[in-house]
């Protein structure tokens, strides 16, 4: 009998830009079933509808900051332990008062290829 291929893990990704969210969607796509999304809002709704392994999170999302996710992820039943990759051009720094941890911290410009080693290395 034929089995159906395994399902592969949800990755999130969270870019306002629409050309790096197409090349970090193409990097992953391989691996992963990846949703991209372009603000916060849109993050948490579609996190809340279908739970990812991890988020990719840039943090400058035009109007917005990506520390609102940040900080809303641990607060969330459903999602405080879904890691998040922070894969921002903002240089790494002590979080605002409030916001949770993140898995790891890349910055852009970043190869794809350790994007991947890193979510290889927290997603199951």
């Amino acid at each position: 009998m034929h089995e159906p291929p395994a399902s592969r893990p949800r990755v999130l990704v969270v870019e306002d830009e629409p050309d790096t969210r197409a090349m970090t969607v193409d990097a992953l796509g391989g691996q992963y079933d990846v949703v991209a999304v372009g603000t916060v809002a849109e993050a948490l709704a579609s996190a809340r509808a279908a739970l990812p392994a991890a988020i990719v999170l840039d943090l400058g999302l035009g109007r917005e900051s990506g520390w609102d996710l940040v900080r809303s992820v641990p607060e969330d039943a459903a999602l405080r332990r879904v890691p998040i990759v922070v894969l921002s051009a903002t240089p790494p720094a002590d979080p605002p008062p409030g916001v949770g941890p993140w898995a790891a911290y890349l910055m852009k410009p970043c190869p794809m290829a350790r994007l991947r080693e890193v979510l290889a290395s927290i997603v199951p």
